[in-house]
């Protein structure tokens, strides 16, 4: 085990970090903001890369943006208009129909 990976400044940074992107990600639970610096941190670790703080942010603000952008918007009413993408196309199918592949 590499002396940064021990050291006890690593977990004071994370925090920082983490309370950082919580801000800025206020839509995401603060335990998925965690889970994703962890996450990206292990992944440094493993590769042998020492995790850098603002390489860190960047990728968990980069992951994190997926995650608020992919997100599905709240669809109230049962309109055809306001269903999700691809959802038309199974209502319109007639019964018995088959998609190209067979399925």
């Amino acid at each position: 085990m590499e002396r940064w990976e021990m050291s006890p400044s690593v977990v004071p940074t994370r925090d920082d970090l983490v309370a950082r992107l919580r801000v800025r990600f206020a839509d995401v639970p603060v335990e998925n903001v965690r889970r994703c610096v962890d996450d990206l941190w292990c992944c440094c670790t493993h590769l042998g890369v020492r995790p850098e703080e603002r390489a860190i942010e960047r990728l968990a603000a980069s992951r994190l943006t997926g995650v608020v952008r992919g997100g599905r918007p709240p669809y109230p009413d049962g309109r055809a208009g306001s269903m999700p993408p691809g959802s038309r196309a199974t209502a319109e199918r007639p019964a018995g129909a088959r998609t190209p592949i067979g399925m």
